[in-house]
């Protein structure tokens, strides 16, 4: 399918679509509201929702929408819903095909244009509008743990996306969003074009392709407009270094003590041992477990490795000790851990 009619294809109108615009330009008397349910009451759903969106769900989980055994999951957001305010445990994408939309945080409001793309953190409260016909608004939902497998052995770049992503897995205060204005940038539309039609394949290879592309997509995105991001809160200077610092333990999560963190970034040890717990709200030993199980986590449901060389893999040379630690953290043992979510 070519990108033109795969964009063709998501300019048509969507049912729902017609009944949201339909009841942004009505008059809002009793009596047309009687008729607008009427006329669509084999839609009860949408409906109630354009008429209570308060009503949707405020508060979303990842298995909510994106599909079991999926990483990512691209979703057209429709025109016209009306705003309501909502938050989700995975990470975002919204980016405008075509037209115009608004994306309003408990602080501050972004239109975006063509082109526009926002990266919004896990559990951060915001909605969008788009109310205008022209406007195609493309959400891509990242799983928060697909960063530890999509991402793992790129941590080390120091990139404003790197540091979003390890910012917002470990710092206890995080940075909202990333906002790049890519305006007419065919190569990064034609990224989530491809991903859009590699969705629309749907078979047994797809979710690994969309990955990849995925992972392209923020090397190139990065590269042509990473010099032009925007992040909010003015939190720069500070998000590099934690995120060096933060990268270095994922990448060497097995082996890396406080001693060899302290003199990798040229501090004392009792002040190393101070920044962590400013920049993660955890001790040195409680963090790194918490790396050491997250990365255990993804190779139990990313490879075929055995409990005992994902052990010895994340840094624990005692296989007993690892799943000690993983069934404390998960409340089970990682060989059922892993029967559950294959």
């Amino acid at each position: 399918m070519k990108y033109d009619d795969l964009i063709q294809e998501l300019n048509t109108w969507e049912y729902d679509e017609k009944i949201f615009r339909e009841y942004y330009f009505m008059e809002k008397i009793p009596k047309n509201i009687s008729g607008f349910a009427a006329r669509h009451s084999d839609h009860k759903k949408e409906v109630e929702w354009v008429q209570n969106p308060k009503k949707v769900n405020a508060h979303s989980r990842e298995d909510a929408f994106i599909p079991q055994g999926y990483n990512v999951s691209l979703v057209k957001h429709p025109r016209y819903f009306p705003l309501f305010y909502h938050e989700h445990d995975f990470f975002e994408i919204i980016y405008v095909l075509s037209g115009t939309c608004t994306n309003s945080f408990r602080d501050s409001t972004e239109k975006l244009t063509a082109g526009d793309l926002c990266l919004i953190a896990p559990d951060v409260r915001h909605g969008i509008l788009a109310v205008e016909d022209d406007s195609v608004i493309l959400n891509i939902l990242i799983r928060r743990s697909t960063f530890m497998d999509i991402f793992y052995n790129t941590v080390r770049d120091k990139t404003q996306i790197s540091g979003f992503f390890v910012g917002n897995l470990y710092s206890r205060e995080k940075i909202r969003y990333l906002l790049f204005r890519t305006k007419n940038d065919t190569v990064i539309r034609n990224y989530i074009l491809d991903m859009y039609r590699e969705q629309k394949t749907s078979d047994s290879f797809s979710d690994r392709i969309i990955c990849s592309i995925l992972t392209l997509f923020f090397v190139e995105l990065t590269r042509r407009h990473g010099k032009n991001v925007s992040i909010p809160d003015n939190r720069r200077e500070r998000t590099e270094q934690e995120s060096e610092m933060l990268a270095y333990m994922m990448g060497n999560c097995s082996t890396v003590t406080l001693n060899e963190l302290a003199e990798k970034f040229h501090f004392s040890v009792p002040y190393c041992s101070k920044l962590i717990k400013s920049i993660s709200g955890k001790n040195f030993s409680n963090l790194l477990t918490e790396i050491r199980l997250q990365h255990g986590e993804q190779l139990l449901l990313c490879s075929q490795l055995s409990v005992e060389d994902i052990s010895d893999r994340v840094g624990y040379k005692n296989p007993e000790s690892f799943i000690r630690a993983f069934r404390r953290l998960y409340n089970d043992t990682p060989s059922q851990y892993r029967r559950k979510n294959k």
